[in-house]
This record gives C-alpha cells, structure tokens and sequence, in this order.
C-alpha cells in the first residue's frame, strides 16, 4: 500500500470517526435522552390514567360517602356546633371513666365553604380508660378526625396517665349541606 492510499485510507477513517462522533453528541444522545423523558412521561400519564379509572369506579362510594359527611357535619350555628362537641367529649369521658381537665375549642377558618372547630382535650385516666376514650371520640357519628394525641405517665408505676388530644369537627359555611 502506498502513502498516498495509506493517507487516504487514514483521512478517510478520520472523517468517518469524527462524522460518527458528531452524529452521537448531535443527534444519538439528544434523541436518546428525548425517548427516556417521553418514556417517564408515559409511565406517569399511565398511573395517573390508573388512578382516574379507580376514582370513576368508585365514584358512587365516595359521592355516597360525601353526602354522609354533609348530613352529619356540625350546624351552621357556631355555639351551637360546640354544644354539640361539647356533648360528645362528656358523653366519653362518661363511657370511658375518664377525669377530663381542660377542653379548649377553637374556630379555624378553611376555605369559604367549611371550617373546623379545632379543639384540644386534656384528660387524666388509666391506660384502659385512655383505650375507651379514644375509641368512643373515633366511633362517634360526629363528623371529628383526631389530629393529634400524646400522653405520659403521672406516676411512678404507670398506672395513671396524662392524655392530651387535639381533634376537629366540620362545618359547612355554605350550601353545601
């Protein structure tokens, strides 16, 4: 082979590396990063497409369980809406034996169609008597959702116990009842 066939060859192997290296940063790997991205977004718009389906299925459940939520939400009138808490947290500390010391109920706004009475419990009671509590405030017809809890020992030997509960009651502002 002589050099000039040889430079040639060379050249020509040159150019078609460069050209196949050029192809891969301008056209492969763009057009490889675009597929990825159009494949995550397909896998998204798939779960979403997913969900969709789950919500129309059980869409006359949660329209059923919507209008329970209406029906049973506290009355419009404020003080009569936390007579009606008021109530309930005796009622259980009347069922589960429990020394009630403080209740603190207080007005939080939502948005223009409901707000919630936020309100914080604070009680004194064995552990079982705490158990009883806790299962008549989540069983009552009430529309109430606790928000929080904590309790601690008040003695040595754990038998008797600090509770304090925060929970919420709903309230439609508007017609929506």
């Amino acid at each position: 082979m002589n050099s000039t066939t040889r430079q040639r060859l060379l050249m020509i192997l040159t150019l078609a590396a460069v050209g196949i290296f050029a192809a891969d940063r301008i056209l492969l790997s763009p057009l490889s990063e675009l597929w990825q991205r159009r494949s995550e977004r397909i896998g998204e718009l798939r779960t979403l497409i997913d969900r969709g389906t789950i919500l129309i299925d059980r869409q006359d459940l949660l329209e059923q369980r919507w209008r329970q939520l209406q029906d049973r939400s506290l009355p419009a009138n404020s003080s009569e809406a936390e007579g009606l808490i008021h109530q309930a947290a005796n009622r259980w500390r009347i069922e589960s034996d429990m020394n009630l010391e403080s209740f603190k109920p207080q007005w939080l706004a939502g948005d223009d169609d409901y707000r919630t009475c936020d309100c914080q419990i604070n009680a004194k009671g064995d552990l079982e008597a705490i158990n009883r509590f806790l299962f008549a405030l989540e069983t009552d017809p009430l529309p109430i959702r606790l928000e929080s809890l904590s309790y601690d020992s008040q003695d040595e030997n754990g038998s008797r116990f600090n509770l304090t509960a925060r929970f919420s009651g709903l309230q439609f502002t508007k017609g929506n009842r």
